[in-house]
């Protein structure tokens, strides 16, 4: 009868734990640019910036990346596009509807033979970015601008390692 106490107790922490784990959103980066052909980017910047904070901590011990067709799938139910002027308020009901706590989010620009990106973690709760973790004015060429994802994991990691407010 003691074992069997003791076992539903330990479950019961785990379950907790489980449940109390932080929520991560990284959603496609905006396309500022505006120019179509580029739509790609935003996707191969948010897969590889996920693929890189998830190599950091593969078993998922202090936050949960919820899986991108999940997000997708958020998305597409509400209709969203991310080209539209309110997408930026939109996909806050998304987020909520997926039960997040912070969202991964970025965007890019191009000019000339330069692309200039910036992400940032946002807390779903509050909607602002947290102010002391960004990745901010990073440059790369069009052919190097993946090489921007190992800067932005540095720098936006230990945001998502932060207690949830």
């Amino acid at each position: 009868m003691k074992v069997l106490v003791s076992i539903m107790i330990v479950l019961a922490c785990v379950t907790t734990a489980a449940l109390a784990q932080i929520r991560v959103v990284v959603l496609p980066f905006r396309n500022m640019d505006g120019e179509i052909s580029l739509n790609t980017w935003s996707y191969e910047l948010a897969d590889s910036l996920r693929s890189s904070i998830l190599a950091k901590d593969p078993a998922q011990t202090t936050f949960m990346l919820v899986d991108q067709d999940s997000v997708e799938m958020a998305i597409s139910e509400l209709n969203l596009d991310p080209s539209n002027v309110q997408y930026e308020s939109d996909v806050w009901r998304a987020m909520e509807k997926l039960n997040v706590d912070r969202v991964v989010q970025g965007n890019f620009f191009r000019r000339g033979e330069r692309v200039l990106m910036n992400a940032y973690v946002y807390d779903v709760e509050f909607k602002m970015a947290d102010p002391e973790f960004q990745a901010k004015d990073i440059y790369k060429t069009a052919t190097t601008y993946l090489d921007a994802v190992s800067t932005m994991t540095k720098k936006l990691y230990p945001a998502l390692l932060k207690p949830l407010p």
